[in-house]
């Protein structure tokens, strides 16, 4: 995302229902790749990503993928 220095990773198990409030999520700092643990297998979640500026402003929520875990 153009201006962003950092991005968030957001799950849960329900969609568009996160485990992380709004402006908590999951920092990668400026990866563009994170591995999430400690999931519970067999389980589907949700995930969704946003960007942060260098101000600490945060986009809205990508699109939302899934994901079943083994």
């Amino acid at each position: 995302s153009p201006g962003a220095i950092g991005y968030r990773v957001y799950y849960g198990r329900s969609s568009n229902t996160y485990v992380q409030a709004a402006g908590s999520g999951i920092s990668t700092g400026s990866s563009t790749s994170y591995v999430v643990t400690g999931l519970q297998s067999k389980t589907l979640y949700y995930f969704a990503l946003t960007a942060v500026d260098a101000a600490g402003n945060e986009s809205i929520f990508s699109n939302e993928v899934s994901k079943l875990t083994p």
